[in-house]
């Protein structure tokens, strides 16, 4: 009978709420992918709103309504690598507060060395600043840059260098010729007199960090 019958009940709000943000946070995630792919694998060259949209498999207008357009996808995607550059920084990081900004430098730069050795996505990003100068490029790096350096501010708390000691020109002397001799080392196998290749040479440079490190920031 009509009244016995038993009539579907209407969907909740909340999770109808809940569904539309999981759905939201999934093509966010599927537009990213492909801009960080496009990016990766194409350059700036093969990089826009239609190509992004074609290869995540939406529609544009999605980009524009999520990410306000191609700008924003940009800065998102570049929020998006220093999130990720944050996580394999402090991956194995000691659990105590280190003692000094020595200290901290030292660790940050031989998880650089690992990082850049092991993570291909880190070499890109090296490679882009080295040879694109294109505005897509230089947005991802400008808002990674930003990201990063507020990590940074944060991880170091209250630790300075020591006085006199010029530490953004020193860290990005440091961090450039790890960048450099990674990405040489891609393509030759001795890089000024030095193989590559041979895991004891890797040693040599991870020695040499520290001692460069050292040498700077450690009170004699």
């Amino acid at each position: 009978m009509e009244g016995n019958e038993s009539s579907p009940e209407a969907p909740n709000d909340a999770a109808l709420v809940k569904d539309r943000s999981r759905d939201r946070a999934a093509t966010e995630r599927r537009i990213l992918d492909a801009a960080q792919s496009i990016l990766t694998e194409q350059g700036s060259a093969g990089f826009g709103v239609n190509a992004v949209a074609r290869a995540a498999g939406v529609d544009k207008q999605l980009i524009y309504r999520y990410f306000g357009g191609l700008d924003g996808l940009l800065v998102a995607l570049g929020e998006r690598l220093a999130e990720w550059w944050q996580n394999k920084l402090l991956a194995d990081a000691p659990a105590t507060p280190q003692q000094s900004y020595g200290d901290l430098m030292e660790i940050l730069a031989l998880r650089l060395v690992q990082i850049m050795r092991s993570e291909p996505l880190a070499q890109q990003c090296a490679l882009w600043e080295l040879t694109d100068a294109s505005s897509p490029v230089a947005a991802i790096t400008a808002a990674r840059a930003r990201a990063l350096g507020a990590w940074m501010a944060r991880a170091r708390g209250d630790l300075r260098p020591p006085k006199g000691v010029d530490a953004p020109a020193i860290n990005a002397l440091i961090v450039s010729g790890i960048s450099y001799f990674v990405l040489a080392g891609r393509t030759s196998s001795s890089v000024i007199g030095l193989e590559t290749r041979d895991e004891a040479t890797w040693a040599r440079i991870e020695s040499a960090v520290r001692a460069l490190v050292k040498g700077v920031y450690h009170a004699p």
